[in-house]
């Protein structure tokens, strides 16, 4: 089977994250060599920074640099029998549901918008988890169509200014190595339970939850998780839908335009799985230039307009 040679380093926590040599932050996945196990030169690999970094120095760029002749691809090995997908059980995610004692920093963040019994009725329909893993942080679970628990992200949000710690974050962690993760869009769940809804995508899940209590359109709201978070597995939940896409806004330094890069993928997945999926432009619209330095998104809109 050919394969590359060289190929960015599987995400093993933050071990496997180092310090970005054009931005300096801990952000940095280096190439490995897949034939040695060995890493390449401290500045080969990519910053997962994308907008507002972008660093990417290949192993072919520091080998051409550097006049060494290397083999990128073409050896053989024998592939990996795929994994099977792991899943959480059930009583774990039920044990972390939030209750009257146990608030997120993200729900007292959001019932300062919102009214509480609203906001607890949201959390309720999207299985919004507690942890203690940070003070009053909040896990959000990755529930796919077939009501089986895929991943369990653990996030920590200021309860004051609603703002995301990007310090704080991690997966639940998985201990059977024969068994891997596979995501699914955060909220897709909830398609079987409203079939005839449009489905609305946005990146964080955080927003996925406002636009839930905000609008009364008939929408299921999912997260992608991020501006790479939309990939062919996760698309084949949508056959048959009317989907609508919300990328963050962009600023004018960033390395990837986010509704461009949307925009492509709709253009694909449409086309490939038979999708009605159009992108909305109002943020593009009506973002004025702190909008896009901010890389705001459709819920800080929302909170600004709830202000106001």
């Amino acid at each position: 089977m050919i394969q590359f040679r060289y190929s960015l380093e599987k995400y093993r926590g933050s071990k496997s994250r180092f310090i970005c040599p054009n931005c300096n932050k801990k952000e940095f996945t280096r190439y490995i060599d897949n034939v040695t196990k060995t890493y390449l030169d401290d500045v080969v690999g990519k910053c997962n920074r994308l907008e507002q970094c972008g660093y990417h120095y290949t192993p072919k760029q520091f080998f051409d640099s550097n006049g060494i002749k290397r083999q990128l691809f073409s050896y053989k090995i024998s592939p990996e029998p795929p994994k099977e997908v792991y899943f959480f059980d059930e009583s774990i995610l039920l044990q972390s549901l939030h209750s009257e004692e146990r608030k997120s920093n993200l729900f007292h963040f959001l019932s300062q918008f919102f009214n509480k019994k609203d906001v607890e009725s949201t959390f309720e329909k999207y299985l919004i988890g507690y942890s203690a893993y940070w003070k009053n942080s909040v896990i959000f679970w990755q529930i796919d169509i077939e009501n089986k628990i895929r991943a369990g992200k653990i996030m920590q949000y200021d309860p004051s200014s609603g703002k995301r710690d990007k310090r704080k974050f991690c997966w639940k962690k998985i201990d059977d190595k024969n068994k891997e993760m596979q995501q699914c869009f955060f909220g897709v769940h909830l398609l079987k339970y409203f079939p005839n809804y449009k489905v609305g995508i946005v990146e964080s899940e955080k927003t996925a939850l406002i636009c839930d209590l905000y609008f009364d359109d008939e929408i299921v709201w999912l997260a992608s998780g991020g501006l790479k978070g939309l990939n062919e597995n996760k698309f084949k939940d949508l056959v048959g839908k009317k989907v609508i896409l919300f990328p963050d806004l962009s600023s004018k330094n960033s390395k990837e335009n986010a509704f461009d890069s949307w925009k492509s993928k709709a253009d694909f997945f449409a086309n490939r799985f038979k999708i009605d999926l159009e992108i909305n432009n109002y943020l593009e619209l009506f973002a004025s230039d702190l909008d896009r330095e901010n890389q705001e998104d459709l819920g800080d809109f929302i909170l600004r307009n709830i202000v106001k």
